[in-house]
């Protein structure tokens, strides 16, 4: 943590927050032993530095303030640090971690007394101190890992599960069935594929499926779940398991339910060959062309499966859950998001990988788009038949993510298809923004930042490429919005909406405002914000507009701000 960021919270801690409030993943305030310099205060002292820097180093690095009393309030929580030796102290960390831990500690004067900045950085590798305890750093708490924790947070700081072998097993253990699936699938997704040319043993090996450890050839984990024999997955990895339920008129009581632990790509094959035959088909017509809208697209629910099984924690043992309702589909697997992706960003974050090996397996197969973009496909080809996008809600421990199954924009859909066959490529942001404008009257650019998931910026450049095409721009300043054209419109069927959203011209509103006037001596912001259904910004210009033509008084300033009646206007 930078410096200038230290002396706003610590100036905080001293006007009377509690210290405790700023305690975080990556920061923690500590109060400095009294007597250093004796042996018992000497061996607390550096028990938890090594503690904090063990935790820290296995998390995603952070601060100990030393010197600041987390129970006191006001300046007195500022207790300092006396009688330090800094290089002891990065010594102690040093010899007293496994692997070493080096930290460097900054000097922090204050009136109050000097309080130690003491900076761990995040580590690539897992931590313990010479005892051989691990810790991690759990919200604002140090918490011991255990063994059971260990693979999981490997896999968090890049290692690579699926890359991994059994001991026990051997490419015996691979199903010759699987191996024919898995060359229908890459005949299927990746056609030119030069790998279809070679020999099983050598398809396997350059896909990562069969490699050379310890001098034998030996199957990968990603080997194992892709094409082992049902009774080695049962024996070696059973979490390797999908759940699958469908649901009728109860949401608790299934009636149809298969528990698979069987090779993936046998068991996404026979969790679709499930869903279809409920899945409901509705046929647009337009002029002389038809197109087949299902409820849940193939391509969709495929995409969500690979998703699934590509990023799910392999090291947790609970499964992957498939849920079909007749409104939706909800497929969850066990397993947090990871680097940086949130439910807000995923959109336009780059794509991190739990799993790189299996990963680029389904990726060399065809199955799998090598650039991350497997979401937005799922998006494009859900909005482009004016259906919902996928939601990813916000859950601890999982990803889930919910496929829609309501009611279609057929209108939406035909425009799309109609501009797309006319050469216009789709992008998108485009679809997104056409989506909410379909539902929505107007949208704003933060409310386009929030959609799209980019900058205020960016959004404003993709706004304005849409501008003049499919949507106009009405007002200006923070009161700017969006609509769509009523060319769009029209070519939607719906053109007597644009003059409903459109609403009054400025004229007619100003109207409006001296119409009530005629009747009362002043008006507020809001009172001409309800009368002409318009913004603050808006009403705030109309109103200054009648102050400039003398029709109009400004009045007070903030809440008691308001417009008196010029009484020659009267």
């Amino acid at each position: 943590m930078d410096k200038i960021k230290i002396l706003e919270i610590i100036d905080k801690i001293s006007k009377g927050t509690p210290a405790n409030t700023f305690e975080t993943l990556h920061l923690d305030v500590k109060r400095y032993p009294a007597s250093s310099q004796e042996e018992n205060q000497k061996k607390k002292l550096a028990s938890f530095l090594k503690e904090y820097s063990v935790a820290f180093a296995n998390s995603e690095g952070g601060t100990l303030l030393l010197g600041i009393e987390d129970d006191i309030v006001g300046a007195k929580a500022i207790t300092g640090c006396k009688n330090y030796d800094i290089e002891e102290m990065r010594r102690m960390v040093f010899d007293g971690t496994r692997p070493p831990i080096i930290i460097e500690i900054e000097e922090i004067a204050l009136p109050e007394g000097i309080v130690l900045a003491v900076n761990v950085p995040k580590s690539p590798r897992i931590h313990s101190a010479s005892s051989g305890v691990k810790h991690k750093r759990i919200g604002k708490e140090n918490r011991i890992l255990y063994p059971e924790d260990e693979t999981s947070l490997k896999v968090e700081k890049g290692y690579d599960y699926t890359a991994g072998y059994l001991f026990d097993v051997g490419i015996d253990s691979l199903d010759p069935l699987e191996i024919s699936r898995l060359k229908n699938w890459i005949e299927k997704y990746n056609p030119k594929s030069e790998i279809l040319e070679l020999k099983d043993v050598d398809l396997l090996k350059s896909l990562g499926i069969i490699r050379e450890i310890e001098g034998a050839d030996r199957p990968t984990i990603a080997g194992l779940l892709l094409l082992a024999k049902e009774q080695v997955l049962k024996r070696f990895l059973q979490q390797n398991e999908i759940i699958y339920f469908r649901f009728e008129k109860s949401d608790v009581d299934p009636v149809q339910s298969a528990y698979m632990k069987m090779p993936l790509l046998k068991t996404i094959e026979k969790i679709w060959n499930l869903i279809e035959p409920y899945n409901q088909v509705h046929t647009i017509k337009d002029a002389f062309l038809e197109t087949p809208v299902p409820s849940f697209p193939e391509d969709v629910v495929r995409e969500a499966l690979l998703n699934a099984v590509v990023h799910r924690d392999y090291t947790l043992p609970d499964s992957i859950y498939v849920r079909v309702f007749s409104d939706r589909i909800e497929i969850s697997n066990p397993g947090s998001f990871i680097g940086g992706v949130t439910p807000n960003n995923i959109l336009t974050h780059p794509p991190v990988r739990r799993n790189p090996l299996l990963a680029e397996i389904f990726q060399h197969i065809g199955a799998v788009n090598r650039g991350g973009l497997g979401v937005d496909r799922m998006y494009r080809r859900l909005l482009s038949y004016g259906k919902l996008p996928p939601e990813y809600p916000e859950i601890t421990g999982a990803v889930q993510v919910i496929i829609r199954n309501g009611a279609f924009d057929e209108a939406m859909a035909k425009f799309v298809g109609r501009k797309a066959r006319g050469g216009h490529g789709w992008r998108l942001e485009e679809l997104i923004v056409m989506h909410h404008l379909r539902r929505n009257d107007k949208i704003s650019t933060t409310e386009a930042s929030i959609l799209l998931q980019r900058t205020q910026r960016e959004t404003s450049e993709f706004l304005n490429l849409m501008e003049g095409v499919f949507i106009e721009r009405i007002g200006a300043g923070r009161g700017t919005y969006y609509q769509l054209t009523n060319e769009t419109l029209s070519s939607i069927g719906e053109k007597e909406k644009y003059t409903r959203i459109k609403g009054l011209s400025e004229e007619q509103k100003l109207q409006l405002l001296k119409n009530h006037l005629k009747t009362n001596e002043q008006i507020t912001n809001e009172e001409a914000r309800v009368i002409c259904g318009i913004n603050r910004y808006q009403a705030a210009r109309l109103l200054k507009k009648l102050v400039l033509e003398g029709l109009l008084i400004s009045k007070g300033t903030g809440r008691s701000a308001h417009y008196d009646i010029n009484r020659a206007f009267k």
